[in-house]
């Protein structure tokens, strides 16, 4: 469902807009549409990622001990709080899991000693000598 409006905006923008609608072959309003659908983001979807995003998480992690003893060193993929499948090659194990679920998350990460890795960056401090 569209709703159309009327919108002023500055003339060098609508420039701006013109001349790109022209490059990409396209008309302007369809333009502003598609960059403002790429710079709002969507509350409800993010609300529904990040929840999917956390389900998926904590099953790794309460399934790790398991996961630990069969599957160490090789990449696992969590759906639906379940192994769905795994792989000693993380990319291939990906690519099956974006075949078989393309707008699902699924959480896919290598199995380790610890259920969440913590990374260690090394910072340096920059040290000011007074002339």
């Amino acid at each position: 469902m569209e709703t159309q409006i009327k919108l002023s905006i500055p003339a060098n923008l609508y420039e701006r807009v013109r001349q790109l609608a022209k490059i990409k072959q396209m008309d302007v309003s369809t333009v502003i549409v598609d960059v403002l659908d790429e710079a709002v983001p969507s509350i409800h979807n993010d609300t529904e990622s990040d929840a999917a995003i956390d389900r998926e998480m904590a099953a790794y992690i309460a399934l790790h001990p398991v996961l630990k003893q069969t599957y160490w060193g090789m990449h696992v993929a969590i759906q639906g709080g379940q192994l769905v499948d795994y792989d000693q090659d993380g990319v291939r194990l990906s690519k099956r899991i974006y075949e078989k679920y393309p707008d699902t998350f699924v959480w896919i990460t290598q199995v380790a000693d610890e259920p969440i890795q913590t990374i260690h960056i090394p910072s340096f401090r920059l040290i000011r000598e007074d002339a």
